[in-house]
C-alpha cells in the first residue's frame, strides 16, 4: 500500500515538473524571440554613422590606398630612384687604367716593354660636395614622391566625394520614382473605378517620365565616376562611403594654414632642392681644382726589370669658371621658385577657405530642412486627406527632389573643398 502511494506520488511529482519545465522553457523561447526582435528593430533603425562606425572606413584611407596602387604613382617612384642612384654613380672613382707599351730594337738587341696600372681622381674636396649634394636631392625626391602620392590621393578623394554625391542623387530619385509608380498604380485603379480622370493619370505619367530621365542621366554619372576609379585600379562596387551631407566640417582657417606650412612636401622639397643647388655650387669650384693621377709602372730594358710609380696633375679648362656662374645660377632660381610656390599656394588657400565658409553658411541654412526624409511621407498623407489636390503634391514632390539633389550638390561642393583644404592631411609629416 505504502509502496503504491508513493509511486502514484513520484508519478504525479514528475508530471507536475514536467509541465513547469515545458512551461518555463516555452517562456524562456518566448522571450529571447522578443528580445531578438527589438535587437534587430534597433539595429535596423540605428543610424549608418552610429551602426558602421567600425566598418565604414575613413575617405583618407580609402583615397590613399588606390593612389598607392596607381602604376603612375609607382613610375614616379621608379623614376626618382633612378635619378638618385644616377647622382650617386657619378660620385665614385672612375675605374683603374691599364697601359702596356713595346719597343722593337731595330739594332738586333732586346726589346723594351713596359706595363703600368694607375687611378685617376678629382680633388679631394669634390666628393664631399657630391655626396652632400646627393643627400640633399634624395631628401628631395623624397619628398616629390609623397607630394605625387598626396596628390593622387587627392585626385582619388575628389572622384570618391562624386561617387558618394552620385549615389545619394541616385538614391533620391529613385525614391521619388518608386513613389510615382505607387501613385500611378492607385490612380490606374481609381480610373478604372471612374474615380480618376484619364487627365491625373497622364499627369503621374508624364512626371514618371521626367524623373526616370533624371535616373538614367545619374546612372550614367555614376557610371562614369566609377569608370574613373577603375582606371586607378579600384573597385568601386567594394567601396563604403559615409554620406555625402554627414562628411563636411570646416575647421578654422589657421589649422589648415599651418598644416600647409608643416606638410607639403612640395614646400619642403623646394628647400631640400635649393640646399642641393647650393652643394652643387661646391662641387662646380672644387672641380675647378686639378685632379690627379697615381699609377705604378714597370719596365724591362736590356734584360734589366724596373719598377717605380708616375704622378699626372690634370689642370681644368676655363670653361669650369663658367659652370661655377651657372650653378650658382640655379641655386639663385631654386630659392626663387621655392619662395613663389609658396606665395602661390598660400593665397589658393585664403580663396579656398573663402569658398568653403561661403558654401559652410549656404548649408547650415538648409541643413534643419533636411535634417529627415519625412516631407515625401507628409505629402503623401495630405493627398490622402485631399488637403492638397493631385497638381499640388506633384509640384511638390518635384520641388522636393529637386531641392534635395541641389542641396546633395553643395554638401558634395562643401567636401571637395574641404578636402582641397586639409589635402596635406592624409599623411604623417
Amino acid at each position: 500500500m505504502i509502496f503504491s502511494v508513493n509511486r502514484k506520488f513520484f508519478s504525479n511529482f514528475a508530471i507536475i515538473t514536467s509541465n513547469v519545465m515545458i512551461k518555463t522553457h516555452m517562456n524562456f523561447l518566448r522571450l529571447a524571440a522578443v528580445l531578438c526582435t527589438v535587437l534587430y528593430i534597433i539595429n535596423i533603425c540605428e543610424p549608418l554613422s552610429a551602426r558602421d562606425g567600425v566598418s565604414v572606413p575613413c575617405p583618407d584611407s580609402v583615397a590613399l590606398s588606390i593612389a598607392r596602387e596607381a602604376p603612375d604613382v609607382a613610375a614616379v617612384r621608379a623614376k626618382y630612384v633612378a635619378e638618385l642612384e644616377q647622382g650617386r654613380a657619378a660620385n665614385i672613382l672612375q675605374g683603374p687604367e691599364m697601359d702596356f707599351d713595346y719597343k722593337f730594337n731595330s739594332a738586333g738587341g732586346p726589346d723594351k716593354w713596359g706595363v703600368s696600372i694607375g687611378q685617376a681622381f678629382d680633388w679631394p674636396g669634390v666628393y664631399g660636395a657630391r655626396r652632400e649634394a646627393a643627400g640633399y636631392r634624395a631628401e628631395a625626391l623624397g619628398r616629390l614622391y609623397r607630394g605625387a602620392l598626396l596628390d593622387r590621393a587627392y585626385e582619388v578623394k575628389q572622384l570618391l566625394v562624386k561617387l558618394s554625391v552620385a549615389r545619394s542623387h541616385m538614391s533620391t530619385l529613385q525614391q521619388a520614382e518608386y513613389a510615382e509608380q505607387q501613385l500611378a498604380e492607385a490612380y490606374a485603379g481609381a480610373f478604372d473605378r471612374g474615380e480618376a480622370t484619364i487627365l491625373d493619370v497622364s499627369k503621374i505619367r508624364l512626371q514618371i517620365f521626367e524623373i526616370a530621365n533624371l535616373v538614367a542621366a545619374a546612372e550614367a554619372t555614376l557610371h562614369d565616376i566609377e569608370a574613373s576609379l577603375r582606371a586607378y585600379g579600384a573597385d568601386p562596387d567594394k567601396i563604403v562611403l559615409p554620406e555625402v551631407t554627414d562628411n563636411a566640417v570646416l575647421k578654422p582657417y589657421e589649422y589648415y594654414r599651418e598644416l600647409l606650412l608643416a606638410n607639403d612636401p612640395t614646400i619642403a622639397a623646394a628647400s631640400s632642392l635649393a640646399g642641393a643647388a647650393s652643394a652643387e655650387v661646391k662641387v662646380a669650384r672644387r672641380s675647378a681644382l686639378p685632379s690627379f693621377k697615381l699609377a705604378y709602372t714597370h719596365d724591362f730594358e736590356e734584360n734589366v726589370h724596373f719598377n717605380g710609380f708616375s704622378v699626372g696633375i690634370s689642370f681644368p679648362a676655363w670653361s669650369r669658371r663658367k659652370s661655377v656662374r651657372a650653378a650658382e645660377a640655379e641655386h639663385e632660381a631654386a630659392l626663387m621658385e621655392a619662395d613663389d610656390y609658396a606665395m602661390r599656394v598660400n593665397a589658393r588657400l585664403m580663396s579656398d577657405y573663402a569658398r568653403c565658409q561661403t558654401l559652410n553658411r549656404r548649408i547650415d541654412d538648409a541643413r534643419s530642412t533636411f535634417a529627415s526624409d519625412d516631407y515625401p511621407a507628409l505629402l503623401k498623407k495630405a493627398l490622402d486627406a485631399r488637403r492638397i489636390s493631385l497638381y499640388e503634391y506633384l509640384n511638390s514632390y518635384r520641388e522636393y527632389y529637386q531641392s534635395k539633389t541641389a542641396y546633395i550638390e553643395l554638401c558634395g561642393e562643401l567636401a571637395a573643398g574641404i578636402a582641397s583644404l586639409s589635402r596635406y592631411d592624409m599623411l604623417e609629416p
